[in-house]
């Protein structure tokens, strides 16, 4: 009987690659009513997705069981591999607390609002988040060949991530690492969402108040739905984010935090394992929100779909 893992893994890579690179084609072109600013998090939040689909997803998760890269079993591919899923899983995180605090900065600190929500400012973010985890997963290379040392040895056969034990000397790290990822990102993303909630309620009853005694009937506010729109952008991310990865967040807790006997660590194991493939699939899900948050965004992927289509209509002409 095929395992839903099976199933699960294939579907997230044939999905989430070319969805991503639709997200990043279209969003590249900046007709989609975006600032510079938000348009740079998003290119950058889809950019890491799609690696994390290629490297976790197609040459891990799939070719464990269908052999399509059998060289990046062997060392020392399989460890640059691992040192590398860490990498794009830590960015593809990141990025995502990056762009939610932007928002938050917009928002709710409107004095430096100013200073922090500019282009330049969300490249060298951007940046600093890609070297920094670049630099900080460079141990996992070395932690992957001490654990599994007696198979590296002669170029043989690396062991499975989920196989392989922590020693004592790389608890800390290891520790350090779940920290980074993704329990700080996760209650940090939580965190500012409730203050910018908090933020847009009280400025909204403000705003309600003072257009109520100036101009004495309901008008549209064209601020307010600017804002709107972004606000709604903002929440189906992070909203995403902190639900994909809400099962991982348990299960580490639980399995850390409370005395297991072999039944419930087996079944910790099994809720770990759909964990991971719910959130590896949120890497396919963030096209799908700006399609249905941002009306430009739809149009310029109607336009993008139909356009083969129309080029192929005329050339059989």
């Amino acid at each position: 009987m095929a395992d839903y893992r099976d199933v699960c893994y294939p579907l997230i890579a044939i999905i989430g690659v070319p969805v991503n690179l639709v997200a990043i084609a279209i969003l590249c072109r900046g007709k989609c009513g975006l600032s510079k600013c938000i348009t740079l998090y998003l290119v950058a939040m889809a950019v890491a997705d799609l690696m994390v689909v290629i490297i976790e997803v197609l040459l891990y998760q799939i070719n464990q069981t269908y052999k399509i890269f059998p060289s990046l079993e062997y060392a020392p591919f399989c460890l640059v591999h691992y040192a590398l899923g860490h990498v794009a899983l830590d960015c593809s995180v990141w990025l995502t607390v990056a762009f939610t605090f932007d928002r938050f900065v917009a928002i709710c600190c409107t004095k430096f609002k100013s200073k922090y929500c500019t282009p330049k400012i969300a490249a060298v973010v951007i940046v600093t988040i890609c070297l920094g985890f670049c630099l900080k997963n460079i141990p996992f290379y070395f932690l992957y060949m001490e654990t599994s040392a007696a198979c590296v040895r002669g170029n043989l056969m690396c062991l499975w991530k989920r196989a392989l034990p922590i020693p004592g000397t790389w608890e800390g790290f290891s520790w350090s690492d779940r920290l980074l990822n993704p329990l700080l990102p996760f209650f940090l993303i939580l965190i500012l969402n409730t203050l910018t909630v908090r933020q847009i309620v009280a400025a909204s009853k403000v705003r309600r108040g003072l257009r109520g005694r100036s101009n004495g009937e309901k008008q549209k506010d064209p601020e307010m739905e600017n804002r709107r729109q972004s606000i709604i952008l903002l929440f189906t991310l992070s909203g995403s984010f902190l639900l994909c990865w809400m099962t991982t967040i348990l299960v580490f807790i639980l399995a850390r935090c409370l005395y297991t006997d072999l039944e419930t660590t087996i079944r910790l194991f099994r809720a770990h394992d759909v964990g991971t493939v719910v959130q590896l699939f949120s890497c396919c899900t963030n096209t799908f929100i700006y399609g249905v948050t941002q009306t430009k965004f739809r149009e310029q992927l109607k336009s993008t779909v139909v356009y083969p289509v129309t080029l192929l209509g005329k050339l059989i002409r």
